[in-house]
């Protein structure tokens, strides 16, 4: 008998699915930074993660079989007429958005800064130009506030865990002999998650409106010269504060108990392959780097 798969079963399935794939990319990372050496790999490592999770879904989606979390609970794929399964197009349709989209909406917005800030952008009116690197990291903020209100939505319905899904329609169904009515209790418990997501986010949102002006003001209080945070930033920008695995401007400045400093993201990713630090190479753990919170200029 199937009946609709619930909140419960289809975060133990995507849970399972992103165990295997961070075994998976792990795997592959291994080899390609043996075979290509630190440098070259960590400059193609999101295309090898995006490979990695391509080739997984291509195995398991898109040739209609089940992946891996949700053999584990025994759900599967519908169209939204909840009659058969996903035609090619649809699961097609789902991969492209679950797992090309988030990388190729991250490397246009990379170039578009990189081109904002490079000379050629001379072009451009001042005033455009501040204006659009200003709004990068807004476009960026909004991408993941929209998931966490996603998520918020699922908790509160219990149907589309990733965007993708409900872009595309897929829902799940589960196949279930018992015939047990449904957890009303755990159900009510994913429904008051929900509400409290809501509730966070928007509390995040207010205090994020309020340091912006309030940082902006106070800034323009001790800094009248400067028409605009991009030229403040620009002149009080150290040459030291670059990061050595990016070789960016650091953000997020993190320090190894070496006491060398990296991006926040860089170093993870490096210490997901190799637990030393890169420049010195002494053994570090992850839980011993410490993120510098006030560090990095406003």
């Amino acid at each position: 008998m199937f009946k609709k798969a619930g909140a419960a079963e289809i975060i133990r399935s995507h849970q399972k699915d992103d165990l295997h794939l961070s075994y998976l990319r792990s795997s592959i990372s291994d080899i390609s930074q043996s075979i290509l050496g630190p440098r070259r790999w960590l400059n193609w490592k999101k295309e090898l993660d995006v490979g990695a999770d391509l080739g997984y879904f291509l195995l398991t989606t898109f040739s209609g079989f089940q992946t891996i979390g949700e053999e584990y609970v025994n759900i599967i794929q519908v169209d939204p007429t909840k009659k058969s399964v996903p035609s090619t197009w649809r699961r097609s349709f789902l991969i492209l958005l679950h797992v090309g989209t988030p990388y190729m909406l991250q490397r246009l917005l990379d170039w578009f800064e990189r081109r904002l800030r490079s000379p050629r952008s001379h072009d451009i009116p001042e005033d455009s130009r501040i204006f659009l690197l200003k709004c990068v990291p807004v476009v960026r903020e909004s991408v993941t506030f929209l998931h966490r209100l996603h998520l918020a939505a699922f908790y509160l319905r219990g149907l589309f865990y990733h965007i993708a899904k409900r872009a595309s329609g897929v829902q799940y169904l589960k196949y279930d002999l018992s015939r047990q009515a449904p957890d009303v209790k755990l159900q009510n418990s994913f429904r008051i998650l929900g509400w409290l997501s809501i509730a966070q986010l928007c509390g995040s949102l207010g205090i994020r409106i309020y340091q912006y002006y309030s940082e902006r003001k106070k800034t323009m209080k001790e800094f009248p010269q400067f028409q605009d945070e991009e030229r403040l930033a620009d002149a009080l920008m150290d040459p030291k504060r670059k990061c050595s695995l990016c070789l960016e401007e650091r953000k997020s400045t993190t320090a190894t108990p070496c006491g060398h400093l990296f991006c926040w993201h860089c170093i993870h990713e490096w210490c997901q392959n190799k637990l030393q630090c890169p420049l010195c190479r002494e053994k570090l753990l992850p839980q011993a780097l410490v993120f510098l919170q006030n560090f990095d200029p406003p």
